[in-house]
């Protein structure tokens, strides 16, 4: 979860709640209820998202096993272009876009499963 990115968005909302004709003490009030339920809901989020992982890695073989899998292709295609000149491998190819794109995707999401795992394991202590 970005903390910034939510203290931003809370404050937000407060600078809305000032622009109200109230007192100062409902307004106030009302900013602490809003973080409130803000933090509420993207605890609720968060908890989606752990559950979301949790059972991915309980998936059967395939579903663990499919990055690198992917990842082994990728690296098979490249020390093959590498050695054997193939016209989809040329280097104005659009397949090395398309390679960039999966490492990029790749790479995040590990990074991003490994990271929101970890987290979870320590949530559900």
């Amino acid at each position: 979860m970005n903390l910034p990115i939510i203290g931003k968005m809370i404050k937000s909302v407060g600078d809305v709640v000032n622009t109200l004709s109230i007192t100062s003490k409902e307004k106030e009030k009302i900013k602490s209820e809003l973080a409130y339920t803000i933090m509420q809901h993207l605890d609720k989020i968060t908890e989606a998202q752990r559950d979301v992982l949790l059972s991915e890695s309980k998936g059967n073989w395939l579903q663990r096993s499919w990055r690198p899998i992917v990842m082994l292709a990728y690296s098979s295609i490249v020390i093959i272009g590498i050695f054997i000149e193939i016209p989809i491998l040329a280097n104005e190819s659009p397949f090395w876009d398309i390679l960039q794109l999966g490492l990029g995707g790749y790479v995040i999401g590990r990074s991003a499963e490994k990271i929101t795992t970890t987290i979870g394991k320590k949530l559900i202590k």
